[in-house]
């Protein structure tokens, strides 16, 4: 009898161990993207080198190399909400991350009811959290009057096309 139960809590220990290194891992995964960050300030160095004394160009600069991108993101971001506001659950997955549409596909099931008028309201954000980012803010209507703002969240990989990797609600 004992030997069984010391069996049983050495599987128990082993299978919260797996779980503990398997989210570990998982959290090593994430934290991998952000180094292709480190790819923007040698872009930031090809703009007008007069700019350097003041450390504010250096936040400015980030997103002027990345302008080209922030269109790009609105753009993707106002098709994926053409996409919701016509319950074309289809098509607005398909501008997803691979890696984010299971997720994606909840938010939408669960957060949006036709009918819905989302539009995007202000420019665009570039950030770096766990992965680069580019937030499109919009705001508008969903299950009829009940009003909705937040972000759609754009995956901005230097080296992928634009994807839709998340969207906030407010």
């Amino acid at each position: 009898m004992y030997v069984l139960i010391a069996v049983v809590v050495v599987l128990l220990l082993g299978g919260v161990g797996a779980l503990v290194v398997t989210l570990t891992g998982r959290d090593d995964d994430s934290s991998g993207p952000t180094q292709p960050a480190t790819a923007p300030p040698p872009a930031a160095t090809s703009s007008e080198p007069g700019s350097e004394p003041s450390s504010e160009p250096t936040s400015s600069t980030t997103p002027s190399t990345s302008a080209p991108r922030l269109t790009e993101a609105t753009a993707l971001a106002t098709k994926f909400l053409a996409y919701v506001n016509a319950s074309d659950r289809k098509h607005a997955l398909a501008l997803g991350c691979a890696d984010s549409r299971q997720i994606l596909a909840g938010l939408l099931v669960f957060m949006i009811d036709p009918p819905t008028k989302l539009t995007v309201n202000g420019p665009p954000v570039a950030t770096v959290t766990y992965y680069r980012k580019i937030s499109v803010p919009y705001s508008g209507t969903t299950k009829g009057p009940v009003p909705r703002t937040g972000t759609v969240d754009i995956m901005d990989q230097p080296s992928a096309p634009l994807c839709v990797r998340l969207t906030t609600f407010r």
